[in-house]
């Protein structure tokens, strides 16, 4: 009787090369999860990625910028007298198209 417990036993998936790889792979996403928890939850993760992280910080100021001025920038201290994008005092010109006559005067 002791022979057949043993030769059950034997059969089990824990003890076969298949068993085997099942209990390889599953400690493997142990290992796997608690890294990544490790790093996910850590104070340096959270202050690169956090919700008031530097990067995003400094991602939403320059797409705030390239959205008001249609140009690549960070530093939105123009105003409604000096914009930007509307004229260039360097040059003296203006990205915008006007006609090149002016509109006839309405009746």
């Amino acid at each position: 009787m002791d022979l057949v417990r043993v030769e059950k036993l034997e059969n089990n998936i824990l003890k076969s090369e298949a068993g085997q790889s099942v209990v390889e792979y599953v400690l493997l996403l142990v290992v796997v999860t608690s890294l990544a928890f490790t790093v996910f939850n850590s104070a340096a993760w959270k202050k690169f990625m956090g919700k008031d992280s530097g990067f995003f910080a400094q991602m939403r100021q320059k797409m705030q910028y390239s959205y008001r001025h249609g140009l690549e920038g960070f530093d939105d201290t123009s105003n409604f007298v000096k914009h930007d994008t509307y004229f260039n005092p360097a040059e003296g010109t203006s990205r915008f198209f006007l006609a090149k006559e002016p509109y006839p005067a309405s009746p």
